[in-house]
C-alpha cells in the first residue's frame, strides 16, 4: 500500500485541498449557534456533522458533488501550469519531471478515477466500519485513516463571513499544533464560498483562494513523505 501512496498523482493533491482541509478545518471548529439559514449556522452543522461522522447531515451543508470536482480540477490546473516550477522546488519527486502538455493529458486520462477515490475517501471517514473490498478501497481507507490523524492535529477560527450577491465568503485560519503532523502545514488561511439552497440553509460549494493555498498544501505533502520516511 505505502508504494502506491507514495506517488505523488493529482488526487493527493485534490485530497489535500479538500477532504484533508475540510477534515482538520471542521474536526477542531469552534462554532456559535446562529439562524438556521445563515452561513454561520451551516459552518457550526458542518462541524457537527464531521465530528459526529454523520453523513447525512454533511450532505444537507457541503455540496460535495460540486466542491469536489471544482477543486480537483482547480488544483490540478496549477500542477500542471507550474510543473517546471515545481521541478525546481523538489527535485528528487519524480514525478514534477514532466511538461505541462504531459500533465494535461495525465489529468485528464485519470480524473473520473481520482474523483471516485477521493469520494470512496469521505465514506470510510465517515463510515469508519466499512470494509474495503477493492484496491481503490484498500487506498481510500488509508488515506481516510490518516485524515482522522491530521484532525487531532489542526483547529480553526472563523475570522469573519462575508455577504455578497446571494452567497457568502467566510475566511477561516487553520492552525496545526506542535506536533510532526501539526507542523506540516502550520497555519493557513481558508477563503470558503456558501451559497443558499432552494431551502434557505447555506451550502459549502466552493474554496476560493486556490492560488494562495497551493503552495503550502504541496510542501506539507512532501514534508509528509520525509515524515513518513518515504524517500
Amino acid at each position: 500500500m505505502k508504494s502506491d501512496v507514495r506517488r505523488w498523482r493529482p488526487g493527493r493533491l485534490a485530497l489535500g485541498m479538500v477532504l484533508g482541509l475540510l477534515v482538520l478545518l471542521f474536526g477542531g471548529l469552534s462554532y456559535a449557534q446562529s439562524a438556521r439559514e445563515t452561513p454561520e449556522y451551516a459552518l457550526g452543522r458542518i462541524a457537527q456533522a464531521i465530528e459526529g461522522r454523520d453523513e447525512a447531515e454533511l450532505a444537507c451543508y457541503v455540496a460535495v458533488d460540486e466542491l469536489l470536482p471544482a477543486s480537483y480540477d482547480e488544483g490540478t490546473a496549477i500542477l500542471a501550469r507550474d510543473i517546471g516550477k515545481l521541478a525546481a522546488l523538489y527535485p528528487n519527486d519524480w514525478f514534477f519531471r514532466h511538461d505541462t502538455a504531459f500533465m494535461q493529458s495525465y489529468i485528464a486520462a485519470r480524473r473520473a478515477d481520482d474523483l471516485v477515490l477521493l469520494r470512496r475517501v469521505l465514506d470510510f471517514y465517515l463510515q469508519p466500519d466499512l470494509t474495503p473490498v477493492s484496491r481503490t478501497d484498500g487506498e481510500a481507507h488509508w488515506l481516510a485513516t490518516e485524515c482522522g490523524k491530521f484532525a487531532d492535529h489542526y483547529t480553526a477560527r472563523v475570522d469573519s463571513v462575508r455577504r455578497e450577491e446571494g452567497a457568502a465568503v467566510a475566511q477561516v485560519t487553520v492552525r496545526g499544533d506542535e506536533s510532526d503532523y501539526g507542523r506540516l502545514v502550520p497555519q493557513l488561511t481558508l477563503r470558503l464560498r456558501l451559497e443558499p439552497a432552494e431551502d434557505g440553509r447555506y451550502r459549502l460549494t466552493r474554496i476560493e483562494n486556490a492560488e494562495e493555498i497551493f503552495y503550502p498544501l504541496v510542501k506539507g505533502v512532501e514534508d509528509y513523505w520525509t515524515l513518513q520516511g518515504w524517500q
